[in-house]
């Protein structure tokens, strides 16, 4: 891979990055929400979809997690 292409992915890691740290974010005040909940509601519907919406920003971390360690795999070949 030549530098040119290297510098490419280097940018697009520090894009995906950026994202990832918004994500966690919508995922900490999602946590926090649910966090603060009552009891009662943490059992409700509305409880069990702050616990699904929790998951899948958790399994997005993750595969930008993926994302980003393949592009640096990339970087190295």
């Amino acid at each position: 891979m030549n530098k040119q292409r290297r510098k490419w992915i280097n940018e697009l890691i520090d894009k995906v990055t950026a994202l990832q740290d918004e994500i966690d974010e919508v995922l900490q005040e999602e946590q926090e929400c649910f966090d603060n909940m009552p009891e009662s509601l943490q059992c409700s519907e509305r409880g069990e979809s702050a616990e699904e919406a929790i998951s899948n920003l958790e399994e997005a971390l993750s595969c930008i997690d993926d994302c980003v360690s393949n592009l640096e795999s990339a970087i190295d070949c």
